[in-house]
C-alpha cells in the first residue's frame, strides 16, 4: 500500500514543526512515523502490529514505526516486502490515524488534518 500526501499537515503541539506523518520533536522521535492504517474496528493493519513500538521513556504517547528512507515530511509512505500479504475485501473500510489519536492519548495538543491518496496493489 502507498499513501501519497495531497494537502494539509498535523502538529504534535504548537511549539514543534508541522508534519505529514509524525510528531516532530528531534532527537527523541527522529525518523519515527506515527501514521497507522486500520480496519473499521481500529485494528492496526499497516504497519503490522509487530512493527509498531512505543518509545520506552514515553509510554502512552502513541505507536511508532520506521520505514527506511522515509521521514515526517516525505511525500509518500510505501509499505512493501510484507511476509504475508494483507487481505482486504471489496469496499472494505480502511481508516488512517495519527498515532496519538489512534491510541487515545495526548490528543488535546494535536492540531491539523491531512488529505492523502491511497493506492493498493492487487495480487
Amino acid at each position: 500500500m502507498k499513501l501519497v500526501h495531497r494537502s494539509g499537515s498535523i502538529r504534535y503541539n504548537t511549539i514543534n514543526d508541522d508534519s505529514y506523518w509524525a510528531c516532530v520533536n528531534p532527537p527523541l522521535y527522529a525518523d519515527k512515523l506515527m501514521t497507522v492504517t486500520t480496519n473499521a474496528n481500529r485494528e492496526a493493519l499497516l504497519p503490522p502490529t509487530e512493527d509498531l513500538e512505543e518509545l520506552p521513556r514515553y509510554r502512552g504517547l502513541g505507536d511508532w514505526a520506521q520505514i527506511e528512507g522515509t521521514g515526517h515530511k516525505s511525500p509518500e509512505l510505501v509499505y512493501h516486502n510484507r511476509l504475508s500479504p494483507l487481505s482486504l475485501s471489496v469496499n472494505q473500510e480502511l481508516q488512517i490515524w495519527y498515532g496519538q489519536d489512534w491510541a487515545d492519548f495526548s490528543e488535546d495538543t494535536n492540531s491539523g488534518q491531512t488529505c492523502v491518496d491511497v493506492f493498493v496493489w492487487h495480487i
